[in-house]
């Protein structure tokens, strides 16, 4: 069974801002099979993102937006898609054990908070785990 992990908007980044290729590095960190999730709520955020960006941000969101084709989209139900983006992302990493993938600080703390691991870039350069996997 894959480890699954869990893409927040601001990972999907990472590629276009940083020049590491997350997917190879995850890979790399985790050492086992992998499926790689993204919630249809961060396609929305990254796709509102895109419109509203200036013309220097716009190539940040349009990679992302490419490298979301590698992954599995999935949508939540309609209770869940109400809450804000961050929030779905983590409940639906603890719903099925997942890691969460996020540069976002205060994301990082209430996952590990809740026992995520979490998949993060570390000196702009590679991904670190922190926590464990089950």
């Amino acid at each position: 069974m894959p480890i699954i992990v869990v893409l927040d908007t601001n990972i999907l980044t990472v590629p276009a801002q940083f020049g590491v290729d997350i997917f190879a590095e995850t890979e790399r960190v985790i050492e086992r099979n992998i499926e790689f999730i993204v919630l249809g709520s961060v396609v929305k955020e990254l796709e509102k993102n895109l419109e509203a960006a200036v013309r220097t941000e716009r190539f940040k969101f349009r990679t992302a937006l490419d490298f979301v084709e590698r992954c599995t989209v999935l949508d939540l139900d309609e209770a869940s898609r109400a809450k804000p983006v961050d929030d779905q992302v983590l409940e639906y990493a603890c719903s099925i054990s997942g890691v969460v993938a996020t540069n976002d600080k205060e994301l990082r703390e209430r996952s590990l908070a809740r026992g995520v691991p979490v998949l993060f870039l570390r000196g702009k350069k590679r991904l670190e785990l922190q926590g464990t996997i089950r």
